[in-house]
């Protein structure tokens, strides 16, 4: 992922947020929206229309596309998710509705044979770019190489090498184009408002498994960050997420309970490969289910506004992450594709329930929240401010109460804390369902962005301290999570806890807090040449440990710094190598209490 970021990726990305927030996003005359095509497919599945109905609508918005008023283009990202959709239900449709399908295609394919269709071998020789100059579906002809070749179709060839190159050699996603396959199939055509597809090859008697199709006019389309252009830009990440979808068709033959997370995949790739385009900035806000609008809507599943989750997850983990999920996915077709995330992250160590916290917190870090420091996504300056549940300009004193969340969701809060509001920060969240999650997002005065998280399951409370005070810092965002993936929590509830005012504590971790400060005697003493010295806190403090000889000079500052509270003892090791033997004192100082005692060196 490229970290560099041009004059003309931050220009457009103003305009973008300009126009963010409104009830849709509109650049011009383009408007985008929600995919209306994944929308009928879930009124489909919450049982609102039959199968009949939900196929003949997704075929009719492809096939007969109308505009919005004023002449504005509604806009789908991908035409996909309606071929997968119309091969897994073709045997419970009717015939009338089989026959009109048919007739939809046909007057596609009978179009098509009208035209002077050409075609053109990518540089790689991996693809065919079948294209055609007349008639509806006819490419802007202008070649200013004058080499035979319209410009489009060269972008396009181009896109097509460049996605196999990255996907394939870089990545290691599995080779779509195999035997009679190759070159691999791409279509340009008239689309309307859809950017593109990929479906099977047998609808067009196709020797491939698959083929990929790409509208021939990206004119009045939403606005990208490619120095070449809009038109230029939407070639490009179109090529990368329709070719996704023919790697994906590989590994899971498009089924399964995967196949639903496939348009968030297929986005992911657009970032990946065309770090330069943007285009998925237009669809990561005020959409039902994105990550900054709308954190408390239920990721599952996952279609392309939720692309920055899938994001997260690249740029933390690291870009073979998810191509070692979809190898799971491709060995065991049945496993549900978050069973395959969470099976991959404990392979490499990492624990699902907080990486699912830490996602929502990242999206929490964007826009102005972003901070000036590393943490967060690469791109977070130019993303949309994720919405709050709530802002409060002092620290709470009362409890706050946060309404259920649906699985794979959170809330999102934020503390600006007062001049009256002191001492250190401690957050619990109340709760009697199976699961919560969270996370501190502690903005220091100094800039640094500090994370803290928690996460539990089965407990009524859990309990986060930090080692920061009210009093050093801008503002506290709180991230309240559920990582279930199948079961709401119940209404929850927050406490904040400063000086004057403790945290009612019930989290089971925090059970045998010491009542107060307690310093022990070093172990072992006397001692040669190792000792540690121990201590007990009953509250997050600022603590300095010193060693000095008899005589006052100091030895040795072992600590200097904040601890949180625990139930355990803090413990720190002291190293006399090299000293001589005699009587040395060490002294700790709690906030502004202070501790002495004496320990015997004996060589």
């Amino acid at each position: 992922m490229h970290k560099v970021r041009n004059q003309i990726k931050k220009a457009a990305f103003t305009l973008v947020a300009m126009l963010t927030f409104g009830p849709v996003l509109v650049f011009g005359q383009v408007q985008t929206e929600r995919p209306k095509l994944l929308d009928i497919q879930q009124s489909y599945q919450r049982g609102e229309i039959d199968v009949d109905r939900a196929v003949l609508e997704q075929f009719r918005m492809m096939y007969e596309p109308t505009n919005l008023k004023d002449g504005q283009k509604l806009i789908e990202k991908c035409a996909t998710p309606a071929h997968m959709f119309l091969h897994r239900h073709r045997n419970e449709l009717s015939e009338q509705t089989r026959s009109k399908v048919e007739e939809y295609r046909k007057s596609r394919i009978k179009s098509s044979a009208m035209l002077a269709e050409e075609s053109y071998i990518s540089p790689s020789g991996k693809f065919e770019v079948i294209y055609y100059t007349s008639g509806g579906d006819s490419v802007s002809l202008e070649d200013n190489d004058n080499n035979g070749t319209p410009d489009y179709v060269e972008r396009v060839a181009e896109a097509a090498d460049s996605s196999y190159r990255h996907m394939v050699n870089t990545l290691g996603y599995p080779d779509p184009i195999y035997g009679n396959t190759n070159p691999y199939p791409v279509y340009i055509e008239s689309m309307g408002g859809i950017y593109g597809f990929a479906d099977y090859g047998f609808e067009r008697n196709l020797a491939a498994d698959t083929f990929i199709a790409i509208n021939n006019n990206f004119d009045g389309f939403p606005d990208n960050t490619h120095p070449a252009g809009i038109t230029v830009g939407a070639i490009y990440v179109t090529m990368a997420h329709e070719f996704k979808h023919a790697i994906q068709y590989i590994q899971n033959n498009w089924s399964g309970e995967s196949d639903l997370w496939l348009e968030m995949d297929a986005t992911l790739m657009e970032e990946v490969v065309y770090d330069n385009v943007n285009d998925y900035y237009n669809y990561i806000y005020n959409f039902s289910s994105d990550l900054f609008s709308s954190p408390s809507t239920s990721l599952i599943p996952g279609s392309y506004e939720d692309i920055t989750w899938a994001l997260f997850f690249e740029e933390y983990i690291g870009p073979d992450f998810w191509v070692e999920v979809w190898e799971r996915i491709e060995a065991q077709p049945s496993i549900q594709f978050l069973e395959a995330v969470d099976d991959e992250l404990s392979s490499r160590g990492y624990d699902f329930d907080e990486e699912v916290v830490r996602s929502y917190m990242w999206h929490f870090v964007s826009g102005s929240r972003s901070g000036n420091d590393g943490y967060g996504f690469e791109e977070k300056e130019f993303y949309p401010e994720a919405n709050t549940e709530a802002s409060f300009f002092s620290v709470p004193n009362e409890e706050v109460l946060i309404r259920n969340i649906k699985p794979m969701a959170s809330r999102f809060l934020e503390v600006s804390p007062s001049e009256n509001d002191y001492g250190p920060i401690e957050v619990a969240v109340d709760f009697d369902s199976s699961q919560v999650g969270l996370g501190f997002l502690i903005y220091l005065k100094s800039g640094e962005t500090v994370e803290l998280l928690a996460t539990g399951r089965d407990k009524q409370q859990v309990f986060l301290p930090s080692t920061s005070y009210w009093e050093d810092i801008e503002r506290l965002g709180v991230v309240v999570s559920n990582f279930s993936t199948d079961v709401d929590t119940k209404s929850l509830l927050l406490q904040f806890g400063k000086s004057g005012r403790l945290v009612d504590l019930r989290d089971p971790e925090y059970a045998d807090l010491p009542e107060s400060v307690s310093a022990f005697q070093n172990y072992p003493n006397p001692f040669n040449p190792i000792t540690n010295i121990s201590f007990e806190l009953s509250k997050t403090s600022k603590i300095t440990l010193e060693v000095y000889d008899i005589m006052g000079r100091k030895i040795q500052t072992l600590a200097n710094e904040t601890l949180k509270l625990r139930s355990r003892p803090y413990v720190y090791e002291f190293n006399a190598k090299g000293l001589s033997s005699g009587v040395y004192i060490y002294r700790l100082r709690i906030d502004n209490e202070v501790y002495t005692k004496k320990m015997t060196l004996v060589k």
